[in-house]
């Protein structure tokens, strides 16, 4: 993340023209913000969350029915408790 603002900030400093100091001006800003950080930050967490359920149900040849629904019960419960925090 920091060598991204790094490179931005040197795009918007040391820009060919005008059109490359603006978008770089506004993706730094845009980055910098509370909400993105915020839905980054989130959705590392929920990545997370589904990335277990990938493994266990998606990637298992010997896996029943089951066992797949009671790991997608589980993942819900989890996203659910996210949810709340």
């Amino acid at each position: 993340y920091s060598s991204v603002i790094t490179m931005l900030e040197n795009m918007v400093y040391d820009g060919s023209s005008n059109s490359i100091h603006g978008e770089a001006s506004g993706l730094l800003i845009a980055m910098k913000s509370f909400d993105f950080i915020f839905i980054l930050h989130l959705m590392q967490k929920i990545m997370g969350i589904m990335n277990l359920l990938c493994r266990a149900v998606l990637q298992e040849k010997s896996l029943n029915i089951f066992n797949a629904m009671d790991y997608v019960s589980t993942t819900k419960t989890l996203l659910h408790i996210l949810r709340k925090e």
